[in-house]
């Protein structure tokens, strides 16, 4: 089987985060073709056997062949900040070259899921519940077992997968005990959840539905 971890995918997860063609509001445009186009020949170029840790960090540039990654291949999408709501769907992040974390989250989240490894767009609205603090997106995975997060590397640079203090944000002083920072992932299907999904850049917009997840980063951030 060519992508054995993607037939694995139970169906609730697969209908949420694999198959969906857009996160939150960005514009609906046909990102598979160009996306995955640029996906297969990073995942095909992988040994017999390679684990799924291996297959999304050649995606994101920090397997063996990193300038083979998916960012090389999209005509090389850097940061640059204050980009949402202009650009942030991946075909513009590719057009333009470049995005600021929501276009680069959104962006490696539809990378993700060409490649068959459900992903959603997660991020807070406002630092310690302020927006003067200012707000953030980056991406959570299915591993086929939990969720775990990870940045676009153009966003961050350096992290690992596996290590969740050695994201930038991920630190006690930014996700206090008290929950002031409330942390959302979006996803596709409303259900029966009213959780809405907020958008720091549309805060009227409450159209996306969400998950919550702040008490997860308070305890894997809170130890940072």
């Amino acid at each position: 089987m060519r992508r054995p971890w993607a037939a694995a995918v139970p169906r609730d997860v697969f209908d949420d985060y694999s198959l969906p063609y857009a996160c939150v509001n960005e514009p609906r445009t046909d990102w598979r073709a160009l996306v995955g186009a640029a996906v297969d020949p990073v995942v095909d170029a992988l040994p017999a056997g390679a684990s799924l840790d291996d297959v999304i960090a050649a995606i994101n540039g920090y397997g063996a062949n990193a300038s083979d990654s998916v960012w090389a291949r999209l005509g090389g999408v850097v940061f640059k900040s204050s980009q949402t709501p202009l650009i942030y769907d991946p075909v513009s992040t590719a057009a333009f070259g470049y995005a600021s974390c929501t276009g680069v989250s959104v962006t490696f989240v539809a990378a993700l899921r060409a490649a068959g490894v459900p992903a959603r767009l997660v991020g807070t609205p406002a630092w310690r519940g302020d927006p003067a603090n200012g707000n953030h997106n980056w991406v959570e995975l299915w591993d086929g077992a939990s969720w775990r997060f990870w940045e676009g590397r153009p966003a961050g640079g350096g992290e690992t997968l596996t290590n969740p203090c050695d994201k930038w944000f991920c630190k006690a002083a930014r996700f206090p005990i008290n929950g002031s920072t409330k942390v959302y992932a979006a996803r596709f299907d409303r259900h029966s959840n009213q959780t809405v999904y907020p958008l720091a850049w549309d805060p009227s917009n409450l159209d996306t539905p969400g998950v919550e997840r702040t008490d997860d980063y308070v305890t894997m951030c809170g130890r940072c």
